[in-house]
């Protein structure tokens, strides 16, 4: 019985090509589409998931808070002192370890020289315990052991590479650091999953830190300012981590409230957690969950994971609603066959698993082409998202999941159609009278359906790009283009004035500045709020400013306005120590009228008694997603410096970069020559929403395609059911432009309905999502009107080639026999 099912089947897939050719086209793209997403979700749904003990992984976050009860900061990472005293506070805490990441110098050093020097950013001094923590495989070395004394370093497998060839033992090698201090290797530990949020290229032993030259055990113990130590915990089974954050407040008030009283001349009754609190962070939502100040490295977002998966769920579902709505159209040439089956004694249940054996084997041929659809798509994927993704028959249990979701997507797709056929009476349909004469309304229902969706995805994918475009194209204030970012380095302390004059000796360096941060940074440094004269005093403001040092052509170098006063200038010595520069945003939430009643004040911030020389414009330091906050500027010491600016002229990029190289290795031989455009990282601040365009632009036009092919097969079948019909009214006197009119008239009329149905959802979504920059366009009804313009194109375009064909048929063919 099911054999003949199946060769029924396969005879009448092959009987109606066109038909069979568009649900099958369907299908595979949207089975291809969805594995591809689900592999993507996977993937970012999986991270941290490799550890034994992740579901009690926990890091500890900071928040800062200003006067007025905002949360203006919101840190990964935390004081130093908090981990050993969180640690012997709460007995529901196992195990603690910190970690710090440092960016230096690595080099080989071998018979007594430097080789082999590389800039790192990954490296990682961390405690011992990290290893009870977190599941780390050793190739080399012993967990217990390898970090227990000071600088001693392990290095992951692809760094150990990096610096040894074939079989050679790096246990006992030294490495050296900044040219400074030399470090032990003591092991070798395969490189971190994808799926991890922080991926350390070498790992040195925290004992290094107690060492004065490098920070310090008192600094350890008492620099509740310094937040850049990542802090973990593993907390004990059966510890609610809820609880234990609920106790935090209070442990902030103990430690922390009594230092700032003791030592930083708070007030006595200052309460300290109300200006920073402590969370506990599951590290398990890292990567989806968490958008910190700092984070380790760039994190995914929860939102993307639900936009992909309702796409895939879109584009499943445009596919199956083509399948039922071609079905049931097809149902009309399949009544006399449904009168037959019936008549020589064929039950209703035979006739309902006939089609949806017949439904089941569509899918399935689907799913046989969607395979090697999915397998180039991976191509695409693996480059747009930087992940290794892979799918084949080796993934037994991926790919049996994948078949049988194909044959239930196949039966629920076939199980309407099926009842439908299924339920044709004999005496009528053998009379040659059709049994879905109705109006077809779950027909046009399910076109709608699938047009909202696709008008969604256009609306969704035209806002995103204006977006993007007004990003790329808002003055920010300042000048990015032409600016290269190279480290500072202490080396240049006592030499940064020759270093910049060799720099300019060359006509294609146009100015140099030295900064602790650069524009496209995120601005994490203050030191609280300012006192400043106010009349005849004066008075402490709330206003907490983030502070930038910079030297003397920080603002000529990038190109920033003055709104009032002046900027730092060499010639008055004064300005090296006691002038500040603040911006426009400043002044104003301080509570000058105008700019200018700012300029000449005296101004109290960071220990430093000093006057306020001048007021910037307000320009975009940090992205767009964040509103432009107040800033203070001052000259600082060559130890705050972290970055040299250097503006090149427009023509003159190679030969610019080539004489910077020349004057980096005539003073910094020992370092390497590392750069970077400031503009590119501007672009990177935006690059998810480009890569959300990008899927909002390929799914968009998935949809669109394969709902419109099966827009096409619907009108080839409605059409030829009405040739008669259109027939007559031709002899009545109707001519083409009457014929399009109205077969066109009723596919307008659904498009429109679908409109309405998809403005108001596309409206709610994306102004959501534009509500997460600072700044964005404002959606624009003429975008919505626009998308209905395109989608009444498309599907009059679609359904074309039948209206005309229909329109300009002979009505003799049509009425031959009647």
């Amino acid at each position: 019985m099911i054999r003949n099912y199946f060769k029924v089947a396969f005879r009448n897939i092959f009987r109606s090509k066109l038909t069979s050719f568009i649900n099958i086209a369907g299908l595979s793209l949207a089975i291809s589409s969805c594995i591809l997403i689900y592999l993507y979700v996977a993937d970012e749904t999986s991270y941290e998931q490799h550890h034994s003990k992740s579901d009690r992984i926990y890091r500890i976050t900071r928040d800062f808070i200003s006067a007025d009860g905002l949360t203006n900061l919101r840190l990964g990472n935390v004081a130093p002192p908090i981990g050993p005293l969180i640690k012997s506070d709460y007995g529901e805490i196992e195990v603690m370890a910190r970690a710090i990441n440092f960016g230096l110098v690595i080099g080989l050093e071998e018979n007594g020289e430097l080789t082999k020097n590389f800039r790192e950013e990954r490296l990682f001094v961390v405690e011992p315990d990290i290893f009870q923590i977190f599941d780390i495989d050793l190739i080399n070395g012993e967990p217990t052991k390898a970090l227990d004394r000071p600088f001693t370093i392990m290095l992951s497998e692809q760094t150990a590479r990096k610096f040894f060839s074939g079989g050679e033992n790096p246990l006992g090698k030294r490495l050296r650091a900044n040219n400074q201090f030399d470090l032990e290797i003591t092991g070798i530990y395969k490189d971190f999953p994808s799926q991890s949020h922080w991926h350390p290229d070498y790992m040195v032993s925290f004992s290094t830190m107690n060492d004065d030259n490098i920070y310090g055990r008192t600094r350890l113990e008492t620099s509740w300012g310094n937040n850049a130590f990542g802090t973990y915990v593993l907390l004990k089974e059966g510890t609610d981590a809820a609880q234990l954050e609920n106790k935090l407040p209070e442990f902030i008030n103990k430690h922390f409230g009594l230092f700032a009283i003791a030592n930083w001349g708070a007030p006595a009754d200052f309460d300290a957690s109300k200006r920073t609190k402590l969370h506990v962070q599951k590290v398990s939502d890292i990567h989806l969950h968490s958008h910190l100040d700092d984070e380790l490295e760039v994190n995914g977002n929860i939102n993307n994971v639900y936009m992909m998966s309702v796409i895939g769920l879109f584009i499943i579902l445009i596919a199956c609603f083509n399948f039922i709505n071609l079905s049931t159209a097809r149902a009309a040439k399949r009544s006399k066959e449904v009168g037959l089956r019936k008549v020589v004694g064929a039950v209703r249940n035979q006739l309902v698993w006939q089609y949806l054996s017949e439904s089941v084997l569509v899918a399935l041929l689907a799913l046989a082409i969607a395979l090697p659809f999915t397998q180039m798509g991976l191509v695409w994927l693996n480059s747009f998202t930087q992940k290794t993704l892979s799918f084949g028959i080796s993934d037994f249990l991926l790919l049996s999941v994948t078949i049988v979701v194909t044959i239930f997507i196949g039966l629920m797709a076939g199980i309407y159609p099926a009842f439908i056929v299924s339920s044709f009476k004999p005496v009528l349909t053998l009379k040659g009278q059709s049994a879905t004469q109705g109006k077809g309304l779950v027909r046009k229902a399910l076109v709608i359906s699938q047009f909202a969706i696709s008008i969604v995805l256009i609306i969704a994918t035209v806002v995103t790009m204006q977006q993007l475009n007004f990003l790329n194209h808002r003055n920010l204030g300042y000048d990015k283009d032409q600016v290269i970012s190279i480290p500072y380095y202490r080396e240049l302390n006592n030499s940064y004035d020759a270093f910049r004059q060799q720099l300019l000796s060359s006509s294609t360096i146009k100015n140099t500045s030295r900064s602790s941060r650069i524009p496209t940074g995120r601005l994490l440094d203050s030191a609280g709020a300012p006192d400043v004269a106010m009349g005849d005093s004066v008075v402490s403001t709330d206003v907490v400013l983030k502070m930038v040092a910079t030297d003397h052509d920080f603002f000529d170098t990038y190109s920033i306005s003055v709104a009032a006063g002046r900027t730092f200038s060499k010639e008055i010595l004064t300005d090296d120590s006691l002038a500040f520069v603040i911006n426009e945003a400043a002044a104003h939430e301080i509570g000058w009228e105008t700019v200018r009643d700012a300029v000449g004040k005296e101004f109290h911030y960071g220990g430093t008694n000093g006057t306020l020389i001048g007021v910037v414009k307000d320009f975009h330091f940090e992205s767009l997603h964040q509103r432009i906050i107040p800033m203070v500027f001052f000259p600082s010491p060559s130890n705050q410096y972290g970055n040299v600016s250097i503006k090149i002229g427009a023509s003159d990029m190679q030969q610019g970069l080539a004489h910077i190289e020349k004057v980096w290795k005539e003073f910094l031989p020992a370092r390497p020559f590392e750069y970077d455009f400031v503009s590119e990282f501007y672009r990177d601040l935006y690059q998810e929403e480009a890569d959300q365009n990008q899927l909002f632009v390929i799914f968009s036009v998935l949809a669109i395609l394969i709902a419109c092919l099966g827009l096409f097969g619907l009108t080839t079948h409605t059409t030829l059911q009405r040739v008669k019909e259109i027939g007559i009214r031709k002899v009545l006197g109707a001519n083409v432009p009457n014929v399009l009119t109205l077969l066109s008239r009723e596919i307008v009329i659904l498009v429109l309905l679908a409109n309405l149905i998809a403005w108001p959802i596309a409206w709610y979504f994306l102004s959501s999502w534009l509500g997460s920059f600072a700044y964005h366009i404002e959606l624009s009804v003429l975008v919505f009107v626009l998308a209905a313009v395109v989608s009444i194109l498309i599907a009059l375009f679609t359904v074309s080639t039948q209206t005309i064909k229909a329109a300009l048929s002979n009505p003799v063919n049509a009425l031959r026999y009647e």
